[in-house]
């Protein structure tokens, strides 16, 4: 028979108890005392037992209960892709039990799909405030913090989830965007590589690794890091922004017709954009391809006829086409 834990220490004690005094006159061949000792060790087991059974049950309020079902509802009609229904169910459960920490840890992810940024922010502060050395809840309100631009804030929780989790590659990861957003690219990349320690195949953290490092002036360690998360990319499936910042790295190398081939690339995925299809230009310029950069350009002029940069670079390749036709005498 297996004791509850808190049941164990009386047991050990009685039973001891009853050999000490009893095994002096087993020794000495009493019968009696030894069928004695048995039935008073079986007796002590039903007692103990029968405490245990009697125990009440810790009982659940019925608040509880419903917003735990309807959080699992909200969750289960998220994964579907019926956020609306979602919605409607996460906010019930909040409502039912306020102090439903995952209901509103749900509820803010919901909102924040829906573009409800400020409304899941307050929810997932309420979240921390319910349950604050929750670490991963902690970094997540810091996250969305600073996607709507409250820096201090996130530094706040950043550091917070830090002094809990030190291990949490996600606090980190937070914090390194913190000082990267505060334009301090030195410490952003030594907290960037941190999270990298205790979660090396956090490919977000790679990319921003490879962003820093490039804007350090460190283009061949930027590439090095983009060719490590390409590495793990699907081919066809490369990301647009880590194509494109494939292709500058290459440029700041000077192997402008490897940042003409990346660049290329990174306009075929995803929605064109006037910046991409110039930095693709001036790569083709430096490439040696006068013409191809005058139409790359016009492009981009097409998508923003007031991109200012593309306009310059036009009338730089037109007025450059135009010496080179002056018939000299």
């Amino acid at each position: 028979m297996t004791l509850p834990a808190p049941a164990l220490p009386c047991y050990y004690f009685a039973a001891i108890y009853f050999f000490s005094n009893e095994i002096n006159d087993m020794v000495n061949g009493s019968r009696h005392t030894l069928w004695m000792v048995l039935v008073s060790y079986v007796l002590l087991g039903v007692c103990v037992g029968g405490c245990a059974i009697v125990r009440k049950p810790k009982i659940v309020p019925e608040s509880i209960t419903t917003s735990r079902q309807l959080s699992r509802d909200g969750v289960a009609a998220m994964e579907l892709g019926e956020i609306d229904l979602a919605r409607t169910l996460l906010i019930k459960a909040v409502e039912t039990s306020p102090t439903d920490i995952d209901a509103r840890r749900h509820l803010a992810e919901v909102l924040w799909k829906q573009g409800n940024q400020r409304e899941a922010v307050v929810h997932l502060e309420a979240a921390v405030h319910i349950d604050p050395r929750h670490a991963p809840t902690v970094v997540r309100s810091g996250e969305m913090l600073l996607e709507i631009g409250a820096v201090d804030s996130a530094a706040q929780r950043a550091e917070q989830a830090i002094a809990l989790d030190a291990e949490l590659a996600g606090a980190w990861a937070l914090r390194g965007r913190v000082y990267h957003k505060q334009e301090e690219p030195a410490r952003a990349l030594a907290d960037l590589q941190q999270a990298l320690r205790y979660s090396p195949n956090m490919t977000e953290v790679l990319y921003e690794i490879a962003e820093v490092q490039y804007e350090l002036g460190r283009p061949q360690r930027s590439l090095m890091t983009l060719h490590h998360l390409l590495d793990v990319c699907d081919c066809g499936e490369e990301p647009q922004r880590v194509l494109w910042l494939e292709g500058l790295a290459y440029g700041a190398l000077q192997r402008h017709e490897d940042a003409v081939n990346s660049l290329l690339a990174a306009s075929q995925r995803g929605e064109p954009q006037a910046e991409l299809l110039y930095q693709l230009a001036r790569a083709e310029q430096s490439a040696g391809d006068p013409a191809g950069a005058s139409k790359t350009v016009k492009q981009a002029l097409a998508l923003n006829a007031g991109h200012q940069a593309s306009q310059l670079l036009l009338a730089q390749l037109q007025s450059t086409r135009s010496d080179g036709n002056i018939i000299r005498r």
